[in-house]
């Protein structure tokens, strides 16, 4: 097999499948609220759950892959994933309970770390350079969208209905199941001396700096996702609008992916790891100490444009280094678990530490979050030093 797999089906199966994992990662806080009465401590402790389960299954992608490949090509595997999630969505019309929440939350984050990989590996397999640079950046500002559209059209079900909106993913999984009959068996060889030739000496160390930031950008947004829903109700938001309050800095980290994908400059640039991290400290302290809208919008906007970076190169490195594997994006998704396995924690300890039982008090928050930020900053200058 020489031809790589269709960009188009690559694109159109990520744009149904983002939308069952935008809802997990960034709207499930908002149902659990909303339909279940959770509280902080709830939702951080739900998130940690998903978190761990993702970094196991992200960790064991590529050993799990090739194991049952005999038995079961990588597309096969991936409509399996697909069928498991919708039938684990429709739970909600036959049960009640908060239990079908906890389901969903933990099979989806399993199921989905197992997933990324392979589509990743499919996208980006046998193409290199130029062409390489151009798949990734339609795939990122494609499921990028999809989750930031998806937390608008999860609006008009929050006040009545929320549970239903995992119903409905059962509907996008299934769609991009239908998909995979674009798709290869296995994805094509991705030849060695191709890829040699279009990575630069320097990736290896750029590859290690944005393992820093990958990991760190999910710590962060591991912390807000669970929190977010306080939040808005603190500063009065109407449950209506708070998931498309919070695409907001959705909106931003794919209009910064555009920029990157286009300008093509930063490609080996140390410059831009910097700007993401300063980024997403500033959109962090902006969001969780914000006593008005724009305040908390502002915040939103410069944290998406860091998440945005962090995501894109982190990808980007991982795929032209590791020339496309299953472990290639294995361990690039495993970096985004660890991150979303940690924020919760970090969210936890901080209640811990408050007087209030919550995080109406910041200062815990922010003081444990910006020293995560710090040693994260540390690793990134002495992996900058040692690469001059």
């Amino acid at each position: 097999m020489n031809k790589p797999t269709c960009l188009a089906a690559s694109l159109v199966l990520t744009a149904f499948a983002s939308a069952g994992t935008s809802v997990i990662w960034n709207g499930l806080p908002f149902i659990a609220k909303q339909q279940f009465g959770f509280n902080e401590t709830n939702n951080l402790t739900l998130y940690f759950l998903i978190g761990l389960v993702y970094v196991f299954g992200a960790m064991s992608a590529g050993k799990w892959t090739k194991g049952v490949e005999k038995h079961c090509s990588p597309r096969k595997l991936l409509a399996l994933l697909l069928l498991l999630q919708t039938a684990v969505c429709l739970m909600p019309l036959f049960f009640l309970g908060e239990w079908t929440l906890w389901l969903a939350g933990v099979v989806l984050g399993l199921c989905s770390s197992w997933m990324w990989p392979i589509i990743e590996s499919f996208l980006v397999a046998g193409r290199h350079g130029q062409e390489m640079r151009r798949a990734i950046g339609w795939w990122n500002i494609v499921w990028m969208a999809s989750v930031a559209g998806t937390m608008f059209a999860m609006a008009p079900l929050m006040e009545h209905h929320a549970s239903m909106v995992i119903v409905a993913l059962g509907a996008m999984f299934a769609l991009a199941a239908l998909v995979l009959y674009a798709f290869p068996a296995t994805p094509t060889l991705h030849a060695v001396e191709s890829s040699s030739k279009e990575v630069p000496p320097n990736y290896k160390h750029l590859l290690k700096g944005a393992r820093v930031l990958l990991p760190l950008s999910y710590i962060i947004n591991g912390t807000l996702a669970p929190l977010l829903p306080f939040v808005m109700s603190n500063l009065a938001v109407d449950p209506f609008w708070q998931t498309p309050a919070v695409a907001t800095w959705m909106i931003a980290r794919v209009g910064v992916t555009a920029f990157l994908w286009h300008f093509g400059g930063w490609h080996g640039k140390w410059s831009v790891l910097w700007v993401a991290i300063f980024a997403m400290a500033i959109g962090f302290v902006c969001i969780f100490s914000a006593s008005s809208l724009w305040i908390l919008f502002a915040g939103l906007i410069i944290f998406g444009g860091g998440m945005g970076i962090a995501y894109y190169a982190g990808l980007y490195y991982a795929m032209a280094v590791g020339r496309a594997e299953f472990d290639a994006a294995g361990t690039h998704e495993a970096l985004i678990g660890a991150g979303y396995t940690v924020g919760p924690t970090a969210g936890l300890l901080a209640i811990s530490f408050s007087n209030s039982g919550s995080t109406v008090t910041s200062t815990p928050l922010i003081t444990i979050v910006s020293g995560l930020i710090i040693i994260a900053g540390i690793l990134l200058w002495t992996i900058f030093r040692k690469a001059r």
